[in-house]
């Protein structure tokens, strides 16, 4: 599942309940045609705030709104409680 505001979206995703994966794909309004890859962010769960220093200084991350940035970091939040926790994270 994905949130598409503003004109990018988020994937959340898991990985051997050891790391956090953030896929970015902005979508451009201006050549429907092109096909734009995703930016990947992957690190550990123990160090999740490199995540957040990575996604701060990210370009598309700076041109979010508010709303979708706090999304963002609810949604990594949710994952990193339930690496902890060893519970299935599903984004909502």
């Amino acid at each position: 599942m994905y949130v598409l505001i503003d004109n990018s979206y988020f994937i959340i995703r898991i990985l051997n309940q050891k790391k956090v994966e953030i896929y970015c794909f902005n979508k451009n309004d201006n050549n429907e045609y092109l096909y734009t890859y995703p930016v990947c962010f992957v690190t550990h769960f123990i160090d999740i705030n490199r995540m957040f220093i990575l996604l701060s200084m990210f370009i598309h991350i700076q041109q979010l709104c508010t709303y979708h940035k706090l999304y963002l970091g609810k949604e990594i939040l949710r994952a990193n409680i339930c690496i902890n926790l060893e519970q299935l994270y599903i984004q909502s």
